[in-house]
């Protein structure tokens, strides 16, 4: 399961940074057409903000997986390893359970009820937009199985030294 991790990092590093990329020639562009050529680009503002929900979506669980993610430390530095273990612990399975019922299966419904709708400018069709949510949640459990696999080793390596 770790070597799929590390697959994952790979291929979300490089999507991300195409996708950034991308989000940048979009808005050097639309300045460009817009204080420049005086003929602002109907396209590039559209662009640039599904990008940057896609990048968050796929940013989130690549974050996620690196734990690097956003935290307060100052409560869990007082804890003991094992009550820190069960911290993880609890927080991860918490995280697998929102993101399996919450974004892939709300996602699933909320991009199902998006069919025959189209984008204003860039006329694609809004499933692919919203797919972005369940596509995530999938990310966030396969990076969540291993982290709970790695919490429970820890807290039985903690039990195992309480003895």
């Amino acid at each position: 399961m770790k070597k799929l991790t590390q697959i994952l990092d790979k291929i979300l590093e490089a999507v991300l940074c195409i996708m950034i990329v991308f989000m940048v020639f979009g808005c050097v562009w639309q300045i460009i057409t817009r204080f420049i050529i005086q003929d602002p680009s109907d396209w590039t503002e559209e662009f640039v903000r599904y990008t940057l929900i896609w990048t968050t979506m796929l940013g989130v669980p690549y974050a996620y997986g690196k734990d690097k993610h956003i935290s307060i430390g100052f409560v869990t530095a007082t804890f003991t390893p094992k009550g820190l273990a069960m911290d993880k612990l609890f927080n991860d399975i918490l995280i697998l359970i929102i993101s399996a019922v919450i974004m892939v299966g709300g996602g699933i419904m909320v991009t199902s009820n998006a069919v025959g709708q189209v984008s204003a400018a860039l006329q694609i069709p809004m499933q692919v937009y919203y797919a972005g949510v369940p596509v995530c949640g999938v990310l966030m459990i396969l990076y969540s199985i291993p982290r709970i696999g790695g919490h429970i080793q820890e807290l039985k390596k903690c039990q195992k030294e309480a003895k």
